[in-house]
């Protein structure tokens, strides 16, 4: 094989080793969603540039020519891996079922098996001819109908591809869009160099600036991959997050239609969840206790019961939380955490039945304070329940510093308890979250631990 001297050999060999340690960045988060239909593409990119130096440095038509056809190996399979990295990048998970999206390697293989066919058929090039680029060769084509259907195909995959990757961006995290607009800029100035080659506008004709702008396209993905941390930090998609929680989520429209429900709820209904999307929340075998609870507006938590045909029933504390738009009321979220085998052990522990179960004053509020400072060390669940507060809001404070009773109520408690170390069925009022009282009948003894000693207080409401 005879050689020329090519000045452009050097920049396509750059892109090629630049393309390729990229491409060994990538093989080694292999793991990673999409990483690799991207470690696909920046093999073919690589490929791409290195056939095209031999091309460039080949000084015979023949040898151009056969240079010219293993490049397309490479060039081929570039648009359909970029749209199948930006699909699986933003988690259109849906697109992969049933295998139907891999179809599009179709029109890859179709024209590679044209371009080493040409000769006979002239589909994709009608004439092959070496023209003069100023001291070498360059291989000059002329193009038949099969190689603007193939155009047409890269254009589209590429602006689907694109599209997908922005309309993700806009709902992404800051750091998530910068990985999106990397992506798309580093295909763009590739496609961006093709056009300008296809379209006569290239400083040199006959010389395909693409792979040149590869250069500057492999420069932003190395600085993608090890700045911004392109597959280091992923997109998950919130309905991937909401499908893999254990607790039950239903998302309600403001007419109180099921506009999303997580499969968590199949276990309770030994059915398929998703048949009730875009039913009204009244098909709900759960929904009596939780309207009551919406209806209620003061109580953003509670516990609801669900009876289940063959089963015991089922308990689940229960959060109602506003879905907003900016300024936009759009419905309500609600979750559901299975609380069932807590809520039986209690029944165990104090005797209550079944139906009183989801009575706040069936369990005793429990507050296990600190001897030492009177700092809350731990709460249960009728806490929470009974005087609104959260777990995290109270632990580590005095029912003193949070109003839960005032100095003369806290005063007369511990009168009573010091002078016998315990006490039982003491008279206390507490105050909730809502700054309202309750009459509670109050026992309290010491508990010593490892780490200090403890009060532990359990109030039960008063009847009167």
């Amino acid at each position: 094989m005879q050689w020329q001297s090519n000045p452009y050999v050097i920049p396509m060999i750059v892109a090629g080793l630049i393309s390729l340690i990229n491409a060994l960045v990538v093989a080694q988060r292999r793991g990673v969603p999409g990483s690799l239909p991207l470690l696909g593409m920046l093999l073919a990119l690589s490929g791409w540039s290195f056939t095209y130096a031999f091309e460039l440095a080949s000084a015979k038509l023949e040898w151009q020519l056969f240079w010219a056809k293993i490049e397309y190996i490479g060039i081929v399979s570039v648009p359909t891996l970029y749209l199948l990295f930006t699909l699986e990048y933003a988690r259109h998970k849906k697109v992969f079922e049933g295998n139907r999206i891999y179809w599009v390697w179709l029109f890859s293989i179709v024209t590679v098996l044209l371009v080493w066919t040409s000769n006979s058929h002239q589909l994709y090039w009608t004439s092959m001819s070496q023209k003069d680029g100023g001291g070498f060769l360059l291989l000059s084509l002329e193009y038949g109908p099969a190689f603007f259907v193939w155009i047409a195909y890269s254009y589209i995959s590429f602006l689907i591809g694109s599209i997908v990757l922005v309309r993700w961006s806009l709902i992404s995290p800051p750091e998530l869009k910068l990985q999106s607009y990397i992506i798309v800029l580093g295909a763009g100035i590739s496609f961006a160099g093709n056009i300008i080659y296809l379209a006569g506008l290239s400083p040199i004709p006959d010389l395909d600036i693409t792979p040149i702008t590869l250069i500057l396209s492999m420069i932003i993905y190395s600085i993608g991959l090890l700045r911004f941390g392109i597959l280091d930090i992923m997109p998950i998609a919130g309905e991937t997050i909401l499908e893999s929680l254990d607790d039950v989520v239903i998302v309600l429209d403001e007419s109180n239609r099921i506009a999303y429900i997580n499969q968590a709820f199949d276990y309770y209904i030994n059915d398929d969840a998703k048949g009730f999307i875009g039913q009204s929340a009244s098909a709900l075998p759960i929904w009596d206790m939780l309207s009551k609870l919406i209806a209620s507006h003061t109580m953003a938590r509670g516990e609801v019961v669900m009876n289940i045909d063959g089963r015991e029933p089922a308990y689940f504390h229960t959060h109602i939380s506003t879905v907003r738009w900016k300024t936009q009321r759009l419905g309500k979220a609600i979750i559901l955490e299975d609380i069932s085998e807590r809520r039986r052990a209690e029944r165990k522990s104090f005797g209550v039945s079944d139906d009183s179960l989801l009575s706040g004053d069936s369990i005793p509020v429990i507050m296990v304070l600190r001897a030492q400072d009177e700092k809350i060390a731990e709460v249960n669940r009728s806490f929470i329940l009974s005087l609104g507060y959260e777990r995290k809001d109270v632990v580590g404070k005095s029912p003193l510093q949070l109003g839960i009773w005032n100095a003369y109520e806290r005063g007369e408690f511990f009168q009573a308890f010091r002078g016998s170390g315990y006490v039982k069925n003491h008279p206390l009022a507490l105050m909730n979250i809502r700054q309202e009282k309750a009459q509670y009948l109050v026992s309290a003894h010491r508990m010593e631990v490892k780490d200090g000693s403890y009060i532990v207080m359990m109030a039960n409401l008063k009847v009167e």
